[in-house]
């Protein structure tokens, strides 16, 4: 859908930037190209359209697409659920002060989806630092796995989050919430204390009124982006636990009002990021506003925190039985085109892609060719599907570089050698390539990088010529596309 928004003649950025902050994921990509070149400008970005438009439709349109797309089911549990508290976050603030701040509206909203970011790059990659966040405030039994202690020492956890958000750019006041959290801790809490007497408004405003260095902390709108995600964090938890109403007794205090007005409000925003992310996720994650018809106090935790990983696997994945087919395949092709890249060996990459093709797509024979710039050869590097008296690893299958074989390899980005027609003429097919692929079915696909030929992918499906099916074909294509930028980011890697 965005990339059809990008390629519409009636292009609007305010709809594209709305459909960016209901893919977080995008959002956050987004914001990191573009803070990018606002760091090397010494400006900040602030919201999506300054953002996007730093970037130019070209090269989002590029990012966009580059972006890997993956089922919902095929992700850590825990990341889809930290996503959708940062979504509720968004819900909150968008309901709580978008009038209150109109003109700050975009700032306020990307602000406080991205909040929590830094901390989904770690859930991601770990989801069993989540589930132990989430038993302990559940009071549940914790797994005992070595977190405990990383996750109480809140002065560590923030100082990463915060190491983050500065490396990638983030709006600053990402920033600010983070030092308010951490530096002017003292402050929040003179404030909550004040927040707690919310019986005697009168009394709250000469407090303040007699701390103007607090008064002024407190009407930073970046502690706008702090009440958001408080609340979406607490409600998470527990509509009536004590966390929570600090935050809605600290946001009323902020806003000016009664306590119950917030409390109001934010379970009617509540609701509405509930029928909104439940069209995205579904039943695979906990929407708070489902608690919302239970008892006051009673907290039920049935089906949800910890126990959805427990039958998973540390990926999300259920471990009754492993990924086969198309869900193999989406898993190592989104391996390959990580980023920060996970593989430490050329071997593993292609290993990886092996595997995608082999067991994923369901290859009968796949190798793949690399090309050595020192000999001026393509190389099978490896191979699988293959007896062993007929392993083609380390046969040369010539030069693919400047010459006529080259360039029609580079003509398209699949070439099927069972189709007549589709393959060039007998002598230009290198005499060792010919032997490897045989009178079967079998397709090329060229591994290319700044319009030159890096690598060679094949294919083999059974003896009868036959040609590949659409849908196969463009498996194959991507998981091409996805090898070469996997390729390259090995090789320029520091």
């Amino acid at each position: 859908m965005l990339c059809n928004h990008l390629e519409s003649e009636m292009l609007n950025l305010s709809e594209l930037t709305a459909m960016l902050l209901r893919v977080p994921a995008a959002a956050l990509q987004v914001c990191r190209i573009a803070g990018e070149a606002a760091r090397r400008r010494d400006i900040d970005i602030l919201t999506l359209e300054h953002a996007c438009n730093m970037l130019g439709t070209q090269r989002l349109g590029t990012i966009i697409k580059e972006l890997p797309v993956l089922e919902a089911e095929h992700t850590p549990y825990a990341y889809r659920q930290l996503l959708s508290i940062s979504e509720h976050a968004l819900s909150q603030a968008q309901g709580l002060f978008a009038h209150r701040m109109a003109r700050l509206w975009h700032e306020v909203s990307l602000a406080s989806l991205l909040f929590l970011a830094p901390c989904w790059v770690l859930v991601y990659q770990r989801p069993e630092v989540f589930a132990e966040w989430d038993a302990r405030h559940l009071d549940q039994k914790t797994n005992g796995n070595g977190f405990s202690h990383w996750l109480l020492d809140s002065d560590r956890v923030l100082g990463l989050a915060q190491q983050l958000a500065e490396d990638w750019w983030l709006p600053p006041w990402i920033l600010q919430g983070y030092r308010s959290l951490g530096s002017s801790r003292r402050t929040m809490v003179r404030a909550l204390h004040i927040a707690r007497d919310s019986q005697h408004p009168r009394d709250q405003q000469a407090a303040l009124d007699a701390d103007r260095s607090l008064y002024r902390w407190l009407t930073l709108p970046a502690n706008s982006l702090l009440m958001a995600n408080g609340l979406a964090l607490g409600a998470h938890h527990d509509w009536d636990a004590r966390h929570t109403r600090r935050w809605q007794q600290l946001t009323a205090l902020y806003l000016g009002q009664q306590v119950a007005e917030v409390q109001t409000a934010s379970h009617a925003n509540a609701v509405e990021s509930a029928r909104s992310l439940y069209r995205h996720y579904g039943n695979s994650v906990w929407l708070p506003a489902e608690a919302l018809i239970w008892p006051c106090g009673s907290r039920q935790n049935e089906g949800r925190g910890p126990e959805r990983l427990s039958a998973a696997s540390p990926d999300g994945i259920n471990n009754a039985q492993p990924l086969v087919g198309a869900a193999l395949w989406r898993k190592n092709c989104l391996s390959l085109v990580a980023q920060p890249p996970n593989f430490t060996s050329l071997a593993a990459i292609v290993d990886t892609a092996l595997q995608a093709v082999t067991q994923g797509l369901g290859s009968d024979k796949c190798w793949i060719a690399l090309y050595n710039a020192r000999k001026h050869q393509l190389t099978v590097y490896a191979a699988a599907g293959f007896a062993a008296d007929r392993d083609p690893v380390g046969v040369q299958l010539g030069e693919c570089r400047g010459n006529a074989w080259g360039r029609w390899l580079q003509s398209s980005t699949s070439h099927d050698l069972s189709i007549p027609g589709r393959h060039p003429n007998k002598e230009l097919v290198p005499p060792q390539l010919a032997r490897l692929t045989g009178d079967g079915a079998s397709s090329l696909f060229p591994l290319l990088h700044k319009g030159q030929i890096i690598g060679l992918l094949g294919s083999q499906s059974g003896t009868a010529p036959a040609p590949l099916d659409e849908k196969h074909r463009k498996a194959l294509i991507k998981t091409a596309e996805c090898l070469s930028r996997a390729l390259v980011g090995f090789m320029q890697k520091p």
